[in-house]
């Protein structure tokens, strides 16, 4: 883990797509997540946008994201498999390796998991001629897939090789299972973790529900050493890829982008700094030969 391989959440950051950028490579990020929007509205229109991009040399590590798609029917399936190759489509223009797919929130869509399976089968499959690898995202109160061990169940059903699970550990360590939940989780199902602590905003943490935390940085919140210790047992179940730190909340919408790139940078010296003290399993080449961590 260090600055070539850890993505940075360009939604985190506000202002002009220009700006935003610039300020996550004066701080040393190569690699960013940018959502949909971030392209289609700029001024000057998505060609420019893409263009933008392409020259400033960094990798596009996903593109957020495709919501309520499966397990609908009718006109309103039709309609979101439109929306999921326009999607596409953008990925492939941007050089996006990875779509990130929310599980749907549309309560009818839970009543068919055969369906379900079908769908994202079949939004694989979309991704394949591009190729792009889609990475399916828990949502908290959806009936699909509410936490990652329901949204890995899915991945499983849909049994395609490049749909995997992408892990969100603001949602795991506030309701989704906490750590126990990633030694369930195999490594080539894994594509993307994004690392991200919270902060309770309500003086009882029982009672805490979604709304009540800020998304901070990691180093920053109520779990910082879970977050260590996250990234150990990811190691140890084989896991060594797809980082991206995201803090999206109010404050920082309000902050220069410089500033809030430059918290990221620092989030992720005391991430590398804490794990130069930690027991993490080398990385292993594909004869068996360990190489540095």
């Amino acid at each position: 883990m260090d600055f070539d391989s850890v993505a940075l959440d360009a939604s985190t950051m506000a202002g002009p797509l220009e700006v935003r950028l610039q300020a996550a490579i004066d701080k040393g990020f190569r690699r960013l997540v940018f959502s949909a929007g971030d392209l289609v509205n700029h001024p000057a229109g998505v060609e420019a946008a893409v263009a933008l991009v392409r020259r400033s040399g960094v990798k596009v590590q996903a593109l957020r994201q495709l919501q309520d798609f499966e397990g609908l029917s009718g006109p309103l399936h039709q309609y979101k498999l439109n929306v999921a190759k326009g999607l596409l489509g953008l990925c492939h223009a941007v050089g996006a390796s990875m779509l990130l797919v929310a599980a749907s929130t549309v309560p009818e869509a839970a009543e068919d998991p055969e369906r379900i399976a079908r769908d994202l089968a079949k939004l694989a499959t979309l991704a394949v001629p591009k190729g792009i690898d889609i990475a399916y995202l828990a949502q908290p109160g959806s009936r699909v897939a509410a936490d990652v061990v329901g949204a890995e169940e899915r991945v499983n059903a849909a049994d395609r090789a490049n749909f995997g699970l992408a892990m969100d550990t603001g949602h795991l360590f506030t309701g989704d299972g906490g750590l126990d939940a990633v030694d369930r989780l195999y490594a080539d199902r894994l594509f993307l973790v994004g690392l991200s602590d919270t902060i309770a905003l309500h003086p009882d943490l029982r009672a805490a529900g979604p709304g009540d935390y800020v998304r901070v940085f990691p180093g920053d919140g109520s779990s910082a050493e879970d977050l260590v210790e996250l990234i150990r047992r990811l190691r140890v179940i084989g896991f060594h890829g797809g980082f991206c730190l995201s803090a999206v909340n109010s404050d920082f919408a309000q902050l220069p982008a410089d500033f809030v790139a430059g918290q990221a940078r620092e989030s992720l010296h005391w991430l590398l700094g804490r794990l130069r003290h930690v027991d993490l399993p080398r990385r292993r080449t594909g004869s068996g030969t360990a190489v540095p961590r």
